[in-house]
């Protein structure tokens, strides 16, 4: 799905036509009338008239952008949306200043919006209490046809740094000299045009990338500068798609990057860590990762002992604390201290604590829930630690993902990018499908049913992986004193009136072993009599109760489209076992038993029902072999997930009568 289209346009001399010009009232007005209404852009609240940033890069990397916008409403919700505008910024890293702010009534009129009401605000915030603040626009009262123009400018980048100060210093970019943006060119609105120019020295070999889209460009010297200027026309919304992938890996975006390759950006991120001291390994650190690696004998298992400690010792939140912000990771000194920190203090926090066990760590860069496009280009949101072993492989290890989970990297990072701060430094990785066999959920019931049409037995639930982890996530967000209701939801998700008799179940928080399930349960009236004494009823492992209370997605994925424009994405590749010995009463002959389903695929299926001497057998085996799945293996996986929830709803007829011992017909 990655598109880069781009019409270039190559350009030695010239000047750019109107770029930064203030545009006259008349051309305000034209522009306005010519965006149309909402029957033009199938009922859209407003219009992006036109969208244009202009960016200057200085010599040490600081860049100003002078951002203008205008907007036309086109609804009530529109004008109801464009009362109040919220620009927000890490005053580490940048500051935004509203140049003008005016509304251009239908009516003719003009109304200006003082600068000084804007407001600035600490940005809501939940578990990472940064100094993040927001500008905001009290824009106002506004009516259909109204437009409203807003010019800002802003210095500085998106990621607050390792200094201080109150000085424009703290604006450099953290790979100091060098350049990078990431651009958007998409919008819950149409747009008529957007825009984007950036003058720098050539000297800083700029480069960029156009993804999902079409899009003119001038790349071109003027006055001894390189100015490159990028224009899309007649945006589209974006149809949404249920269970798509992030917005930022199929709509338009532009990135660009004055590194030379990842390699180089590895270097760096490997440098600036050193040069810190954020792994400096204490006599405090050196004693925790001695008590905690005591009698373990391989490097595997210390790896494994330290990488679950931190898991479960260093709380995610996140505080203010200056120094060591971005892409600087805090001391582990002071992590181990607090006892918290985001991802960055608990990789870090594990680099340390690897080190003093005598193992070669690093830190390492991702993003979760979406894709690096390969140009380097700083697209990171999340901290994670790269053990290297003895035979020089490395490993991955992700101390936020895996509180009360098995693994050591999560699953739910499959097929995502990895940039290891390695010391010769790496190229970008993209992480391996985890095959769904390290992800299995066994749901096993052994019952009988009587000729009231109450069904009784065990249920027996084995997981491993992120199955595992998904199950004993149900408790581990509960207080202990609830781990009875959740004992009982495994049942009374699906059957209210199911009766929990007696549950064994292995301990939530004990990772040792692979979490195993299982009750004693009667559900009164679980098939339904029919007037000539036929049961009706469907095989209770086929309506996948552990599922039910999991809210698991091969029962909650729509499945509404027959085909998709976008990648799916589910939690992570996994693989479902479901097996019932359904005792039947006495002489009884079962009528419409489903036929056998074997499905291939990205998304496979396997079931099975018959009658073996009075006993109904059901078995299915479903699996999901990736995290994200692309349109054309859509078919396979919406195939599979269909035909396993039409089992989960299909009849059987239970006749009495018949015969001395149990048949099929």
């Amino acid at each position: 799905m990655v598109g880069s289209w781009l019409v270039l346009v190559l350009v030695l001399v010239g000047p750019l036509a109107s770029w930064g010009a203030e545009p006259a009232e008349d051309e305000v007005r034209q522009a306005l009338a010519k965006a149309g209404t909402a029957a033009d852009w199938g009922g859209a609240g407003a219009v992006v008239v036109w969208d244009r940033r202009d960016v200057t890069v200085e010599e040490s990397g600081l860049a100003r952008t002078e951002h203008r916008t205008l907007v036309k409403v086109l609804s009530a919700s529109g004008a109801r949306q464009l009362s109040v505008t919220l620009l927000p910024y890490d005053p580490l890293s940048a500051d935004v200043t509203v140049v003008r702010c005016r509304v251009y009534r239908a009516d003719g009129s003009l109304r200006d919006v003082s600068p000084e009401q804007v407001q600035d605000n600490p940005d809501p915030q939940s578990l990472i209490f940064w100094n993040s603040r927001e500008k905001l626009v009290p824009v106002g009262r506004l009516q259909v046809g109204d437009g409203v123009e807003l010019v800002t400018r802003r210095v500085g980048f998106t990621y607050a740094l390792l200094a201080g100060g109150e000085d424009e210093s703290r604006f450099i970019p953290p790979m100091r000299g060098h350049f990078y943006d990431i651009v958007p060119f998409w919008s819950e609105w149409p747009v008529v045009e957007q825009s984007y120019r950036v003058r720098i020295d050539p000297a800083k070999h700029l480069q960029y990338q156009f993804f999902h889209g079409a899009a003119e460009v001038s790349d071109r010297l003027e006055g001894g500068s390189r100015v490159v200027t990028v224009t899309m026309r007649g945006f589209r919304p974006l149809e949404p798609e249920k269970g798509m992938v992030a917005l930022s890996d199929v709509a338009p975006k532009l990135l660009l990057t004055t590194a030379a390759d990842w390699q180089a950006k590895a270097i760096w991120f490997h440098d600036v860590q050193e040069r810190y001291g954020s792994f400096t390994v204490t006599p405090e650190i050196k004693a925790v990762a001695d008590h905690i690696t005591a009698g373990l004998a391989t490097d595997e298992e210390k790896a494994a002992a330290l990488t679950h400690w931190v898991a479960e010792n260093i709380r995610y939140v996140g505080l203010h604390m200056g120094e060591g912000e971005g892409y600087t990771l805090h001391r582990a000194s002071t992590t181990l201290r607090d006892r918290g920190g985001v991802c960055k203090d608990k990789a870090g926090m594990l680099v340390a604590l690897l080190r003093a066990a005598g193992l070669e760590a690093y830190a390492g860069m991702t993003m979760a829930g979406e894709r690096i496009e390969d140009i380097p280009a700083d697209q990171f949101n999340h901290c994670i630690t790269v053990w290297r072993k003895a035979d020089r492989s490395t490993v991955l290890l992700d101390p936020t993902w895996v509180p009360g989970v098995r693994e050591l990297w999560s699953s739910r990072e499959q097929q995502q990018q990895v940039l290891k701060g390695l010391p010769e430094g790496a190229d970008l990785a993209t992480t391996p499908v985890s095959p769904p066999e390290a992800h299995p959920l066994h749901v096993r019931i052994v019952s009988r049913l009587a000729a009231d049409g109450t069904l009784e037995g065990t249920l027996s639930v084995t997981a491993d992986g992120q199955s595992d982890a998904a199950l004993r996530r149900l408790y581990r967000r509960a207080l202990r004193s609830s781990w009875g209701a959740v004992d009982d939801a495994f049942l009374t998700a699906l059957e209210v009136g199911a009766e929990v008799t007696t549950i064994q179940r292995s301990d939530p928080d004990d990772l040792s072993v692979p979490f195993r399930f299982e009750a004693a349960f009667r559900i009164p009236g679980y098939a339904r009599r029919l007037t000539d004494g036929s049961l009706v009823l469907v095989p209770l492992v086929a309506r996948h109760p552990v599922g039910v209370a999991l809210h698991a997605e091969e029962l909650s994925l729509d499945l509404a489209k027959e085909e998709r424009r976008h990648p799916v994405r589910i939690g992570c590749s996994k693989l479902v076992r479901l097996s019932e010995q359904l005792t039947l009463p006495p002489g009884t002959t079962v009528r419409g038993v489903p036929e056998g389903v074997s499905l291939a695929g990205s998304g496979a299926l396997e079931a099975r029902c018959r009658v073996e001497g009075g006993v109904l057998v059901v078995e299915e085996t479903l699996s999901l072999a990736q995290r994200v799945f692309s349109p054309a293996e859509w078919p396979s996986l919406r195939g599979a997930l269909k035909a396993f929830r039409e089992l989960a709803e299909h009849p059987i007829t239970v006749e009495p009568g018949r015969g001395k011992r149990g048949g099929a017909e």
